[in-house]
């Protein structure tokens, strides 16, 4: 199949071009104020609280240092954003670590930026921009996911380019190990490069040593991963998550409920619209680059944001074709115009910051004195969300489980399952863990099992959640 054409000239829009350069930044600073918010999700303690043991330890894999129901090696393999969480809370306190969380949707929205609009007018390259920030809105919260999406836009459009004019982006390598330090799912950046490779070879432009020249940037991609402080453990990683991701809520399959897979199916959709029409051949890396975007968006909610990524430069070369818009040449206007407004952006959501970020959104957080009241090292057995907030907020307990998932065995995992819900057999998992403490929400099934059929007592109650004591278990 032979690439696309090169975009004919078009017309130009009736659009004034000041109001034309303007769109990106406003849709970049409206997608930076959109994650002004204080820390909500549960995940986010457990990442600050790794940041302040790195930081006092340097020790990037072993025994895991916080629940004594873990069973598997613990690796850093976040390392480098947990890093960056602890010192900005060291520095500005939870409000500050809020603040990044903004800083990444910027960073987000200036790569693509960069990606859009080197296939498509500003007016294109703003309608994608807008549909690619919806569907990374199931995904945005303060984790180092956030990487894995900016990076995978970058990879993309690199990728896109060493397909027109068969340079190998070598940089790809060094930045692939800084992924690789900072997210679980870097093997995007490779996998992304393979597909582009099919397709370079498919198209035919890049033939012989020089495309044999090429795979050296994915394969000294896979080798930088394995160079990172964690070692070549890190490769194994993926493998470790995979067999855990059935319990965690956000590797569920994608339903049309979900804004973001409506927003990545539109945009798919209308790239395949443009190609069925005829009058815009794709290029073999291009199909292959919208199967791998689809394939990512299918498999699992949490991904639907990496096949938005990814698809985004695909789209919006497709969209631009059909348009019949000229594409405008990068002007330093649109440049300061951009740039400006996700600066501005990011200015408004500082300053939301102290208001909004000062206490955390998750946790129970009104029985803050009960808790760090309990004995060093007491296990408590909590449900799964507050985990990573005992982990932050009380270092003198140990959580019989949190959002680490990957550091617990299955068949355990299982049982907590079955501990929370009050199945068959709910009282086994009180046993293994020898919990003499817990702290549940209120509507959980085994917070009434517990007070009912075992004899717990309330030691104290906040607004959603209870600390519950075992009969054998002295009060404080």
């Amino acid at each position: 199949m032979a690439a696309e054409p090169s975009t004919p000239p078009g017309h130009r829009s009736a659009i004034p071009i000041a109001l034309r350069q303007s769109l990106p930044g406003v849709v970049a600073a409206v997608f930076v104020v959109s994650a002004a918010k204080s820390v909500g999700d549960p995940d986010t303690f457990w990442h600050i609280a790794a940041g302040d043991r790195l930081r006092e330890t340097w020790v990037f894999t072993g025994p895991d240092p916080w629940s004594t129901m873990s069973s598997q090696p613990w690796r850093l393999h976040e390392w480098l954003p947990e890093l960056v969480m602890s010192v900005m809370r060291q520095a500005l306190g939870l409000p500050g670590v809020s603040w990044l969380l903004p800083l990444a949707a910027a960073g987000f929205a200036v790569a693509a930026w960069r990606a859009v609009r080197s296939e498509a007018s500003l007016l294109i390259a703003s309608i994608v921009m807008a549909l690619t920030m919806t569907s990374l809105t199931i995904s945005l919260s303060l984790r180092p996911q956030m990487v894995t999406f900016t990076l995978a836009v970058v990879t993309t459009h690199a990728w896109l380019g060493t397909a027109r004019d068969g340079r190998a982006r070598w940089w790809l390598i060094p930045l692939t190990w800084l992924w690789a330090c900072s997210h679980g799912m870097w093997f995007v950046g490779p996998a992304v490069g393979a597909v582009a490779l099919l397709g370079i070879l498919l198209d035919g432009r890049v033939r012989g040593r020089a495309w044999l020249r090429l795979v050296g940037v994915p394969v000294g991609s896979v080798v930088a991963a394995a160079l990172t402080p964690v070692g070549p453990g890190l490769l194994l990683s993926p493998a470790a998550v995979r067999e855990t991701t059935q319990f965690i809520e956000e590797w569920r399959s994608p339903a049309l409920t979900d804004a973001s897979f409506v927003a990545f199916l539109v945009l798919a959709g209308a790239t395949l619209l443009v190609w069925s029409r005829g009058r815009y051949r794709p290029s073999w890396t291009s199909l292959l680059l919208l199967a791998t975007a689809t394939g990512f968006a299918l498999v699992y909610a949490r991904t639907i944001p990496v096949g938005a990524a990814v698809l985004a430069p695909v789209a919006a070369a497709a969209l631009q074709a059909s348009s019949g818009l000229a594409r405008e040449p990068v002007r330093r206007a649109e440049v300061a115009l951009t740039l400006g407004l996700t600066i501005v952006g990011l200015v408004i959501a500082a300053a939301l910051a102290p208001s909004r970020g000062a206490l955390p959104a998750w946790g129970p957080n009104d029985l803050d004195p009960a808790i760090a009241a309990l004995p060093a090292d007491t296990v408590v057995c909590n449900d799964y969300g507050s985990g990573g907030w005992l982990i932050y907020s009380h270092p003198n307990v140990r959580p019989a489980i949190d959002g680490r998932i990957e550091v617990y065995a299955v068949d355990y995992v299982r049982a907590y399952q079955a501990f929370e819900t009050a199945s068959p057999g709910w009282q086994s998992y009180l046993a293994r863990t020898s919990c003499h403490w817990a702290l549940l929400p209120t509507d959980l099934p085994v917070t009434e099992a517990l007070t009912a059929q075992a004899g717990w007592e309330v030691a104290d109650r906040g607004a959603d959640h209870v600390l519950l004591r075992a009969p054998d278990s002295s009060p404080r």
